[in-house]
């Protein structure tokens, strides 16, 4: 461990240590489900709750509905504004020019039956050096999507649908007008991303989905209004990043037969995908760089956050000061960080060891880079410097799991943080040479949290080897309690997705679990083949979902440890989760039913050829096997699909279950929520219902987690019904 890191993880057991310490002796012996959801999520921070503008001078997110600010150099924190009204503060945007800053507050509903619709949307500006705040637009007036801001800081730009739109304050309103000429190369659009002003705020570069699933890269001319398509093909061509002197427009191109795919076919290795260098004032285009043929051949974009989970519609390119382009490439069988010469060259990697890295930001001097990577500790990010002129790479931070570095005025790194996912669950540090310290305020955390806080438990992080030899890492929350002469009853909770994965203090469950380890259960947070962080192979494994759901092997090995462990009771496990882990759950009650006392299925999926064809008809993205490819090859698809399903193997699922569903999911589907549960009454299968009208497919909050743990109390805890029932 470095001094650096040495000193930030003194400074953080220092910061949080105090805070707790003078509250231990007034800890309060338990805590409600509802008090552990609140003191996990008080100081969650959003993807976007950091605000920093260009020159990094001041730092500022929404803590307890309100907008706090820390300024440099010390970055001491400050109530800029608060809400009166009791309107939520949802989102807060930094303006290039540093003075105002601008934020969303309310929310709309739309009408049903006698009742109007309702949009209580305003759009404010607030002068960060006084406080003084004006209200710009409401309604259907204010932006949909995030504000992307011209280099002066006068305008920005907006998309809502197939259109970008240029929002300009005039007086003490907001003016709008639509960017693109009507013209007919737009109509076929679908979908417009990645909007990015030129240096000189001429031009904005924007990416253009299309209905073939193509995507083309174009440059508009702010001023008239019209677009230019840079070599538009085939090809997926995305993430667009300007030259420091606006001169050239470099981007990913991403080959594939994209009317062929669908849910489950992944590909490992295909067509190279490249760099692509446009100018901007000419019909020049050129191949800057391809990638080798094999492993790294298809584009794998850097994660994002936590989870580490891709977002290839986030820009992935970075072009510094120094010439450099910094791009994501998986040669080595893990993504990492390159650097390639604008002019050409030999890229070369930035960061070594079997991990990966996520979305780097450039510091301030263009001389390196800043990103989490889970390099030398598989199981968790860390925060680390990679320097452009070829020295090795620092890791900045140790203890917990760091995340989301950005840099600030002073060469000062804000990063998210947690300490063995345990108390607070997350929070902003801020990293000098000489100390760290937890950024926010944490005004509105209330005693009764911190309390909570103190009961929690250290995550553990146990990997575990699958027969085949494929390693998860499990997330173990251990009770304080003294096991019982059977020993602990288990949950084990499986995340969706499949892509991502939990870390300790990052789980989706997180907060039950705590709860659950407070009632003396072993609560478990699995991680499965499918996820992200472990290297190619790992994220897409043989046979997996559909394809023949390789996952049941790394369930089957989570059990075999937990029960060859003398703390646990082998004859009371159970297992939860939602959408993609409500998968996992059919998949363990289904095929391995000897081991599982209890499951809860959230939104899941039964039958992988009915939720391909709903995924298609709801979400309209490619998942069904498409029309155009030969019925006998259909037919091999959907048979395999229908095999890897949990309802092919109905008869051996025998757990009581319960199933909950989200009636406005449009994720999940009612229709095989329906399928699966009259399957299981059919054969007289206990299991009991709990269906939300109002919900959607959102996290554990809008989840009936109190239903789910009370189920659980009586499976496990109780005695489990013998005979077929139907219970709501």
């Amino acid at each position: 461990m470095s001094k650096l890191s040495r000193r930030i993880r003194s400074g953080m057991i220092v910061a949080v240590g105090m805070m707790l310490a003078a509250l231990h002796a007034n800890a309060a012996p338990s805590f409600t489900l509802a008090e552990s959801i609140e003191a996990h999520s008080s100081l969650q921070l959003r993807a976007n709750n950091l605000v920093v503008p260009a020159s990094g001078r001041y730092a500022a997110w929404i803590e307890g509905g309100k907008l706090m600010i820390a300024s440099a150099p010390d970055f001491r924190p400050r109530e800029l504004l608060a809400t009166q009204d009791g309107a939520a503060l949802s989102a807060a945007y930094a303006s290039p020019d540093d003075v105002p800053l601008y934020y969303t507050r309310g929310a709309a509903t739309p009408a049903f039956g006698s009742y109007q619709a309702s949009d209580t949307r305003e759009f404010w500006r607030v002068d960060v050096t006084n406080g003084r705040t004006e209200r710009l637009a409401s309604g259907s007036d204010v932006p949909e999507s995030p504000p992307v801001f011209a280099p002066d800081g006068k305008s920005f730009a907006t998309v809502r649908g197939p259109m970008v739109y240029e929002y300009r304050v005039e007086g003490t309103r907001l003016s709008r007008r639509p960017m693109l000429e009507n013209n007919a190369e737009h109509y076929a659009a679908q979908k417009l991303t990645s909007l990015t002003y030129s240096p000189d705020g001429r031009r904005l570069a924007f990416v253009s989905w299309r209905r073939a699933a193509q995507s083309y890269v174009a440059i508009l001319d702010v001023a008239t209004g019209k677009a230019r398509y840079l070599q538009p093909g085939i090809f997926r061509d995305q993430s667009p990043v300007w030259s420091p002197d606006g001169r050239e427009l470099a981007f990913v191109r991403m080959p594939g037969n994209w009317t062929r795919e669908y849910r489950f076919s992944p590909r490992k290795q295909g067509a190279p995908w490249s760099l692509v260098v446009a100018a901007t004032d000419s019909d020049n285009v050129r191949t800057l760089w391809q990638a080798d043929t094999g492993t790294g051949s298809v584009f794998q974009p850097f994660g994002i956050g936590s989870w580490m989970e891709p977002n290839a519609e986030v820009t992935q390119l970075r072009w510094t000061t120094s010439g450099h382009i910094i791009f994501p490439w998986e040669k080595t069988g893990w993504v990492s960080a390159y650097a390639i010469d604008a002019k050409g060259g030999a890229p070369k990697s930035l960061m070594t060891g079997n991990g990966e890295v996520t979305l780097p930001v450039v510091s301030g001097d263009g001389r390196s880079i800043l990103f989490a990577s889970n390099v030398d500790d598989s199981a968790r990010l860390h925060v680390w410097r990679a320097p452009l002129n070829g020295r090795k790479a620092e890791r900045l931070t140790s203890g917990g799991v760091e995340h989301s570095p950005i840099e600030l005025a002073g060469g000062v790194v804000a990063y998210v943080s947690n300490d063995k996912g345990r108390m607070p669950n997350r929070h902003m540090l801020v990293t000098t040479k000489a100390a760290a310290r937890p950024l926010g305020a944490y005004s509105q955390v209330s005693t009764r949290t911190a309390q909570v806080w103190e009961q929690f438990v250290d995550t553990d992080v146990v990997p575990v080897k699958a027969a085949d030899g494929v390693v998860s890492q499990q997330l173990i929350f251990w009770p304080r309690s003294s096991a019982p002469k059977t020993g602990y009853p288990v949950i084990i909770s499986s995340k969706g997705g499949p892509e991502g994965r939990v870390s300790p203090g990052n789980g989706v469950y997180t907060a039950l679990g705590q709860y659950a380890a407070s009632r003396g259960y072993v609560f478990v947070e699995m991680n499965y083949r499918g996820g992200t962080g472990d290297g190619l192979e790992y994220r897409l494994p043989e046979e997996r979902g559909a394809t023949g759901g390789s996952e049941v092997k790394d369930i089957e090995a989570l059990v075999s440890y937990l029960r060859g462990r003398k703390e646990v009771d082998a004859k009371r496990i159970g297992i939860m989760g939602g959408s993609y882990g409500g998968f996992i759950v059919s998949l363990a009650l289904s095929r391995l039913p000897q081991y599982f006392a209890a499951g809860a299925h959230m939104s899941g999926v039964g039958d992988w050829v009915g939720e391909m064809k709903l995924d298609q008809r709801d979400e309209g993205w490619p998942s069904a096997p498409p029309d155009l490819i030969r019925l006998s090859e259909r037919s091999e698809i959907e048979d395999l699909a229908f095999r890897s399903s949990s309802v092919a193997n109905i008869a051996a699922w025998r757990a009581p279950t319960l199933i909950t569903m989200g009636e406005l999911d449009r994720s999940g589907h009612m229709e095989g929520i329906i399928d699966l549960g009259y399957r299981l009454l059919e054969q007289g299968t206990h299991v009991e219902f709990s269906i939300a009208p109002e919900a959607g497919h959102v996290g554990p909050r809008a989840r009936p987690m109190d239903k789910v743990f009370d189920f659980f109390e009586r499976t496990l805890r109780g005695e489990p019904p013998r005979s077929a029932s139907i219970a709501n």
